[in-house]
């Protein structure tokens, strides 16, 4: 039998080889595309990670050089130290305490009053806010060494505008003649916190009043009902001078507690720490008396001359704001053989720093104020009315006050006792 051809089939044949070889090739093609998305999505996962490190690592380097620069303001520039940061965090916990007082940045005083108060509140462990009209600042309330740098808030126009009741759990009128109507801007929000009559959740109260007048001011008088009627829901009323306290008490029918100026109240440690590394303007071998003079009086000023030459010391004389910081009145107390002085507060430092010296009562500025100190400490010698005539012992600049201790202490802890009451520490 004749082998017959099947040009069709064979026709068919080479067609399905090249049909086969075309399925492998798209079969291949296939795999080849998956496999080079598959490449590419890992590449591009690959590169996404890198991608995300290297952004994580630029951010850690931006993140460490703003570390740097913050710690650097922060340590260098603004001079805070690692204890000041962690007081910064603990004060969100503590409780918040508004301090209003009177403007009067010129009165060296009336800053240690604010530095006192403040110094005991944080003492006992409270995060206090300074509250003051007017321009009074920082840099007029800091020390060369602006180790004292305390919340300050400052009003422009209107109390009642400028402070919320969310941001006090209390409020002080603090001391420094903060009732005298005649010192006082915005008397009734400052004296009274008529500001805050509303503020039901904030706990209000006075820690030593002054008025520094033996005399009730006529516009008080006339406020009678308004002052009793904004004090009423206050948790205490108190004074600074003896003789302020029977007067409220004759006149207003208000009823308050003698304590003690807050420069009293904390320990003359603080004060000293102020002035560590302070060296005045002083010579170390040299003796001087310190006078701390507001107003010029022909009388006072005999007498400096007079017991300068008899006790041979040079004379310092102390003129705040004009050419004289903090510190110079705390070092020229501190390291002087005695002081004259007409000014209340430089007779309050001269007892603290138990300094021989001699007080003229100043009766522009607040006879009462003087009176307290006399009465209160027995001073009747060292307490002077220059117009008295009297024959002043020289001797005084030389012996150390007779100050009770005692009853120095025991009023001491009395005013602070007050405080802690009306802050709700017992």
């Amino acid at each position: 039998m004749k082998y017959k051809k099947k040009p069709k089939n064979i026709f068919n044949n080479i067609m399905n080889i090249f049909k086969i070889k075309k399925a492998t090739k798209s079969v291949r093609k296939l795999k080849f595309i998956k496999h080079t998305k598959e490449k590419h999505k890992k590449r591009f996962e690959k590169n996404k990670k890198i991608n995300k490190a290297k952004d994580r690592k630029n951010i850690i380097k931006k993140l460490f050089f703003i570390t740097i620069l913050i710690l650097f303001y922060l340590f260098y520039i603004k001079n805070i130290t690692l204890n000041n940061l962690n007081e910064l965090f603990n004060n969100k916990n503590k409780k918040r305490v508004g301090v209003v007082c009177i403007d009067n940045s010129h009165n060296v005083g009336n800053i240690l009053v604010k530095y006192s108060m403040f110094k005991k509140l944080e003492e006992l462990g409270f995060n206090a806010t300074i509250i003051t009209p007017g321009k009074f600042g920082k840099k007029e309330l800091s020390f060369i060494n602006n180790t004292f740098n305390p919340n300050l808030f400052l009003i422009n126009k209107n109390f009642s505008e400028e402070l919320n009741e969310s941001d006090f759990d209390y409020l002080i009128v603090n001391s420094d003649q903060t009732w005298a109507f005649s010192l006082a801007k915005n008397y009734y929000d400052i004296a009274f916190l008529r500001f805050a009559k509303n503020w039901s959740k904030v706990k209000k109260f006075v820690y030593a009043a002054s008025i520094g007048s033996d005399k009730l001011d006529f516009r008080i008088l006339r406020s009678k009902e308004i002052i009793k009627e904004l004090i009423s829901n206050f948790t205490g009323i108190s004074f600074r001078e003896i003789g302020t306290v029977k007067l409220f008490e004759e006149k207003m029918g208000i009823n308050g507690l003698f304590v003690l100026d807050p420069t009293l109240i904390i320990d003359k440690q603080y004060y000293l720490n102020e002035i560590k590394d302070y060296k005045g303007n002083f010579t170390s071998n040299e003796k001087f008396m310190f006078v701390y003079q507001l107003d010029r009086n022909y009388i006072i000023n005999k007498f400096i001359e007079d017991s300068s030459k008899k006790l041979n010391y040079k004379v310092f004389k102390f003129q705040f704001r004009r050419s004289d910081v903090i510190e110079n009145f705390i070092f020229g107390i501190t390291n002087s053989q005695c002081v004259i002085t007409d000014s209340f507060h430089g007779t309050v430092f001269s007892i603290i720093f138990n300094k021989p010296f001699i007080s003229f009562v100043n009766k522009a500025r607040g006879k009462a104020r003087f009176d307290s100190l006399q009465e209160t400490f027995n001073l009747y010698d060292r307490i002077i009315d220059p117009l008295s005539r009297r024959n002043i012992d020289i001797n005084l600049l030389i012996n150390k006050p007779n100050v009770n201790q005692t009853i120095l202490n025991q009023l001491r802890s009395l005013s602070i006792n007050y405080l802690k009451k009306n802050l709700d520490l017992f």
